[in-house]
Order: structure tokens, then sequence, then C-alpha cells
């Protein structure tokens, strides 16, 4: 049997061996009921702790496993196994490097994709996570452009939050409906802790990823006041832009050690501990896979072909299959925990092949792609809205790139976000902290202050099962 997954990992697939049966399901609770045994693969679950999902082909439960994004699994009678990517993720040979050569490609594919959607949504209405940002300020011009009917946008937040201004004025600006979910903390904390925030986690986990809650009370809070339609599809901007991180390690000649070391880092910091990976060998094991499916050198006597390129490649690769394909495209979930429909305009596989025509200088950061949707939104509203973003964001790239290295040789770049990053946390524009009240609050100020996230806490108290009324994951 093969069991056959597309790149957004938007249904994956459980399966596991009982005696001499495959069993297979695309839920844990019904792969629970069939399976021989339910204990937790504790090294996986040391790569949740600190990276909020599990590598690879492992799942929190012992001998379960999951299809990966963009590949084929091959399950044989014998019992044996085996995954393979059908997927590469290789930059053009001969990119286009003029921007407005590249913005015609980029919009090209969009106009494809945004078009196929609205065929296949046929008249329902349509909803837009409107954050201040850039992703689904795009997604919405789009959606004008191309005469979308019955379009709503929402914000969620703690009344006053400029996220949610900011928003409305986006909306306002495009002639798009808008309504707005108010955040209190302490109610969205009580909700969570009951029989909702347990059901909400058994739904959207799918044994291989911490539960996406960032949408949830908006949506419990919609489908319970009917403030949208219960047959209503959202578009939220989950983009091939921005999977690239680490770029200072595209300048200068960075070995293969410190390019693959940097992929596996960047993944493993929710509890602060910067060495994590180097005691987390699933998640080492995930980043050579990767480096082979992009045939990333990794014999310290080979060449890096075609230098920066080479790195962004692989950077973006592993980043797309594991936290992106896992943690961030698995919000939608949640809209099917509550019987909505959705859909990824700006990942469908259009999206995807005009982004890896542009060269490096236009995909390497989100300069260009910023630059992109301000000309495009003023073109559809004759204005130029404040886009919501962290200060650091709003320093151009190559002095930032300076600044950042500066910062890290003396120490002081990881005092100030840690600073910055405890306040954001423990009084959240979003409410976030809501998600941290099974934790006692001195407990919570001190892993913060050590460098925990806020989504290390929630990995902790999940694994713990104390994040809701009830365990949900297996336990050891």
């Amino acid at each position: 049997m093969r069991l056959t997954t597309d790149r957004t990992r938007s249904h994956h697939l459980l399966f596991t061996r009982a005696g001499d049966t495959w069993v297979i399901s695309d839920d844990p609770e019904e792969l629970r009921r069939h399976a021989p045994t339910w204990v937790r693969d504790e090294e996986a679950a040391e790569v949740f702790l600190h990276a909020g999902f599990t590598p690879g082909t492992r799942t929190l439960a012992h001998e379960v496993y999951a299809t990966p994004a963009g590949s084929v699994v091959e399950l044989r009678p014998d019992g044996t196994w085996s995954s393979s990517s059908w997927e590469t993720y290789r930059y053009a040979a001969e990119p286009i490097t003029s921007p407005e050569e590249f913005a015609g490609v980029f919009r090209t594919a969009l106009d494809t994709a945004v078009e196929r959607v609205l065929q296949d949504i046929d008249g329902r209405q349509i909803l837009v996570p409107l954050s201040g940002g850039l992703d689904s300020r795009l997604l919405a011009v789009w959606l004008k452009r191309h005469g979308a009917r019955d379009v709503v946008t929402f914000t969620y937040g703690v009344p006053g939050s400029s996220e949610v201004a900011i928003s409305r004025g986006v909306a306002e600006a495009l002639g798009l409906d808008w309504f707005t979910v108010d955040l209190d903390p302490a109610e969205v904390a009580g909700t969570w802790a009951g029989p909702d925030g347990v059901d909400f986690q058994r739904r959207t986990w799918g044994l291989t990823s911490l539960p996406h809650v960032q949408d949830w009370y908006a949506l419990l809070q919609m489908r319970r006041k009917a403030l949208i339609d219960t047959d209503a599809v959202f578009l939220p901007g989950h983009t091939i832009v921005g999977n690239m991180h680490d770029e200072h390690l595209l300048e200068g000649s960075p070995s293969r050690s410190e390019v693959l070391t940097a992929a596996a880092h960047h993944h493993s910091l929710l509890q602060g501990d910067r060495d994590a990976w180097r005691h987390l060998p699933l998640l080492r094991r995930a980043v050579l896979q990767g480096a082979q499916e992009v045939s990333f050198p990794t014999n310290p006597s080979e060449d890096l072909p075609g230098g920066g390129r080479c790195i962004q490649e692989l950077l973006e690769w592993v980043n797309l299959q594991e936290r992106q394909a896992k943690y961030i495209n698995g919000s939608f979930k949640a809209y099917e925990a509550f019987g909505y429909g959705w859909a990824l305009p700006m990942l469908d596989t259009e999206m995807w092949h005009a982004w890896l025509r542009g060269s490096e200088e236009l995909t390497a950061t989100r300069d260009w792609y910023a630059q992109f949707t301000a000309e495009v939104y003023g073109e559809a509203t004759g204005t130029a809205s404040q886009l919501f973003e962290a200060p650091a964001a709003r320093i151009p790239a190559g002095p930032r790139r300076a600044l950042m290295a500066a910062l890290t040789v003396t120490g002081t770049r990881t005092a100030l976000s840690r600073a910055v990053s405890m306040r954001t946390m423990l009084h959240h524009p979003m409410a976030f902290e809501a998600f941290n009240a099974p934790m006692p609050y001195a407990e919570q100020i001190l892993r913060m202050a050590r460098g925990a996230a806020s989504t290390g806490l929630w990995t902790r108290l999940f694994l713990d099962g104390t994040w809701g009324a009830e365990p949900v994951a297996p336990m050891s």
C-alpha cells in the first residue's frame, strides 16, 4: 500500500503494525483503539519539547508513524516500510533577477491560484484572518482584484491592540466587511481549561505537533454567536514566501557543519537552550535527510555548489518539511474542528514554482515581497497603510544583518530580545498568556528568563498532560 501526501501536508496519515496487519488512520483516537500499545516515544517527545513537532516520520506514540510532506510511504506485507520524497526544492538554474519581471511571474501565479479557489468555493462565504502584516493583506488585495463576493475579514485580540486598529484600516481601505473578536485572557484561560479545550486538542494535534491554538477562541465565539455562515471557507495567509532563516550564512563561506547546525538550532529553541540540537539526534537526522533531498553536500571534501543558493535551498526545504508543514499549516485543522472549509492559495503549486524562479537577491529576505505587497496594496486602495511589525523589522536588510551580528558577538542581542519577548509573552496582544495559565506564574517568569518561548511553555504543559482538563498525548 502507498500513502501519498501533498506538499502542504494538508491531511497526513498515521500508520502502525498490529500483528501481521497494517493499521492506517488520520485520527489519533481511532488509531489508539487498534494500536497494540499506546506509550510515548520518548526520543520524539524530547524533540517535541524543544521544537513543537516530531521530526521526520516519528510521532509521540511508540512505533506509530506519520507521512511527511511531499512524500510517498510504502507499506509492505512483510511488515517493512519506507518513505521517500516525491518533491524537490530547487531554485531555477537561470533565475529571474529583475524585480519587475519577477513581479509579473508572481502576479500570474497568484492570479491562477486565487481564481481556482474562487471557482471551487462556488459562492460560499470567504473569511480572511486579517493581521496587520503582509500575507493576509496581499491575499485580501487579490480577492478584491478578482471580484470575489461575500468576503469578510476579521481580527481578534486584546481590546485596544495596535494590530486590531491596523487591520480594521486595511479592511476599510479595501472596502471589505470586517469584525473583531475581543479576547479577555482570563475568559480564554477558563474556557481552555474546560471540555472545549480538550476537545480542540484531540481534534487538531494529529499525533505530531502542538495544537495550533491562535485562532481557537475566536473560532469558538464565531460558531457560538453565529457570526459567519456555517459552511464558510477560511483563507489564511500561509505562503511559500519567508521560509528562509539565518540569512547571514549566505554571506561569506560557512562550513557544511555550520549550515547543518543552523538548521537544527533554528528548530530547537522553544526552551531557550541554544545547544538543545546537540542531544536531539532525531532532529539532526531530519536535517540530514533534507540535505540529501536537495543534494546539499555533507561530505567535507565536497564544495558547496552554488554557494549561498545551495544553503538557501536546504534551510527553506527543512523549514517547509518540518515546522511549516506540521505546525504552521496545521492551523487549518482549527477550521475543520469547527466544521468550516479552508484553502491555501499562496502555497499552491503555481506559487511554489514561481517563487523558485526568483534570484537569491529577490528571495533570501522578505524585502522584495514587502515592496511588492506595498505596491499592489497602493494600486488597490490609493493609500499606503501602516504595517504591524517588530521594530527590528523596520531596519533595512543590510544594516539589520550587521546590527544583529554585532549584538550577537557582544552578547547584547540575547539580553535585549529576551527582555522584549518576556514583556510581550506575559501581556500578548492576542492573549497568548491565557494558555500559560496551568503553569505557576513564578515558573513562567523563570523559564522565560532562561529563554523559553510561550510555545515552549505549552509544549511542556502538553507533554505533562496538564495543558487542559485531561491529558491528550500518550504518557510515559
